[in-house]
Formats: C-alpha cells, structure tokens, sequence
C-alpha cells in the first residue's frame, strides 16, 4: 500500500481484510480484498469504491487520471515516498483547517425537527445547542468538538435524508481526538460512538435529575480522544464509566468492533483505575442506544395517545419507565470485579 503509507497512514492486514490508521492510531479506513482488488469503507462503513475512488475521497479534486497516475507510481508519489515524514504533533493537527459551513435559521428547524423524530426531546436539543456540540447545516445536522481554547476541531455531519448515500461524514479539517462532549454530571461518563446516541442517552439517563456527561468518539476504533488531557481529568473526576457498544451487521463486524470497544475499556480502566468502568450493549433488534431510544419513545407516545381520555394509573413498584437506566453489560454480562 506504497500509496497509502507515503501519506502517513499505518495499513495493518487483517486476513482478507486491511485497517488503515492515521498517525494518532485512528482507523479511518477498512479495506477488503474481493475478486482481486481492494475495495474500502470509510470508519462509518460506508462503502467508498476501489483504490481509485479512495484517491479522490482523501484528496477532493483528484481527477480520474491523475488518481491512476499516483496509485501506479507517478512521479509526485516517488517525491513524497522520498521526503521524510515529519515527526507527530501534540496536540493533533490537520492540514486543513476546519471550517464550520455558514448557518441559516431555517436550518436549526429542519434538524431540530429531524432529531424530534428521532425521540430527542426539545429540552435535550436545546442543552446540546448551548454547549456548542448541535450545530446546524443546509440539509444537515453538526457534532462539534473543540480544543481547549474553545476552537472547533472536529465536525461530523449527518445528513436529516436518510436515504442519503453516504449519510455521514467528518468535515474535512477534523481532527478526531478532539471530540463532541455533551456536559453533564461529572460523577457518570458515557462514551459512544454517535452524536444522536448522545443526545438518546442525555434523554434516556436524566430522568429528573442531571444526565450523564457524553463523549463522543466517532467510531469504535478510534482511541487518540484518550490521550487529551482534558479527557483524562474529565475521566478520572467519574465514579462510573459506561462504554457502549452496538450490533453490527455480522459476526465479523461484530467481533472486530467488540474488540475495539474492549480496547477502549482497558483503556479507560488505566486512565481511572477507580472508575467503575462497564461495558453496554443495547438489546437484540436495535442497532445501538438512538434507535434504542427512538423505538421507546414511539412505544411510549402510542400509549399514551390510547390512554389519554384516562387518568393514568399510579406506577407499580419495581416497573420500569422509558427513562431507566438500561444495565450495562458485555457479551458475557461483564462486571468490573471492585
């Protein structure tokens, strides 16, 4: 992968199979050998095309045949697999600055409108917008994370069209190690993979009281927000850390992203070693803890539609409301031995 590698990434082969990781050790493409070829998949696993395809997504503006004429060992390939790589930065940086797309008004009510659909109550919405991680753009939704100083640095758009092909993408100028955190009680840290599984889970856990405060990773994969030390001192101030995880398409899938997420677990376990640190897995039948919470909500607003002319009855001891909160679990119902 002389292509890949003169650019700075890490390929490491997997079987069939291919993990393309940036100099933080962030996957950021998987790669699959079918028929002969390579095939890729962005960290979404959003199919992408071939090698040429790939070419053109890394660098926008790459004609077709200049795409072939890097990947087969033109002349500006050679200069770059020739010129050192300069040593790795701290903080990460990117090549290309981040820049937010302009904001219109009539965009915050289409995602807005798009995330009530999701069965994210306006009061949710409202906490994400004045942290600054739900930003709002033409056709799409912004999940935000900033440095230190306050400055955007990473930007995931996810488009309200979800029939859209790709649906979800990182703004180019992201640097994934700063991520979108949704502030809430310091004593209990989700991490999860979604802005809108954020979002769920400040519904979801706040109940009355406080919500977890959310770190949003972006992918399984990725571990570099773990080497910020706000991160660190954000996790180290929690008395309960919860990982969760999702269902994937196949067992493959599944065991490779399951791998990852204990990975972030043991990680986490050494950055907080006096965290309860869990790992969550939604229930068969549910991709992760948005659709989760998407199909509660339904369920909860068609009861209510039928038993509205009523008075509702008062709570049974030891029920259980769409506000609960879900048991953290692994695929082996792991508790972290205290």
């Amino acid at each position: 992968m002389p292509y890949l590698e003169a650019h700075g990434f890490t390929v490491k082969r997997e079987g069939r199979h291919a993990s393309v990781r940036n100099g933080s050790g962030d996957e950021v493409y998987r790669l699959t050998q079918t028929s002969g070829r390579w095939v890729w998949c962005d960290l979404y696993g959003q199919n992408g095309g071939d090698m040429i395809a790939l070419v053109r997504d890394m660098a926008p503006g790459t004609s077709f045949r200049d795409a072939v004429f890097e990947l087969t060992g033109g002349a500006a390939l050679v200069q770059r697999v020739q010129t050192p790589k300069p040593a790795p930065e701290s903080p990460p940086t990117s090549p290309t600055p981040l820049t937010l797309p302009p904001f219109q008004p009539h965009q915050r009510s289409a995602g807005r409108a798009y995330l009530a659909g999701r069965g994210i109550s306006p009061a949710t919405l409202d906490a994400a917008e004045a942290a600054g991680m739900l930003r709002y753009a033409l056709g799409a939704v912004l999940f935000v994370g900033y440095d230190e100083a306050r400055q955007p640095r990473s930007a995931t758009q996810r488009l309200i069209d979800d029939d859209a092909i790709p649906n979800k993408r990182d703004l180019r100028g992201s640097v994934k190690a700063f991520c979108p955190i949704l502030p809430g009680d310091p004593q209990t840290v989700w991490i999860v993979e979604g802005g809108t599984d954020a979002l769920a889970v400040q519904d979801r856990e706040g109940g009355d009281g406080q919500p977890p405060t959310v770190i949003v990773t972006g992918g399984a994969g990725v571990r570099s927000f773990l080497d910020q030390p706000a991160i660190q001192a954000l996790l180290r101030k929690a008395a309960r850390v919860v990982i969760a995880c999702e269902n994937e398409k196949d067992a493959e899938t599944q065991a490779r992203t399951d791998a990852h997420h204990a990975q972030q677990r043991d990680r986490v376990r050494g950055i907080a070693p006096d965290a309860d640190v869990q790992l969550w897995r939604p229930p068969a039948g549910c991709k992760d803890v948005a659709q989760l919470h998407a199909q509660t909500v339904q369920v909860t607003d068609v009861a209510a539609s039928l038993t509205a002319p009523r008075t509702a009855p008062p709570t049974q001891p030891g029920s259980t409301s769409a506000h609960s909160s879900p048991t953290p679990q692994s695929a082996g119902n792991e508790t972290r031995p205290r």
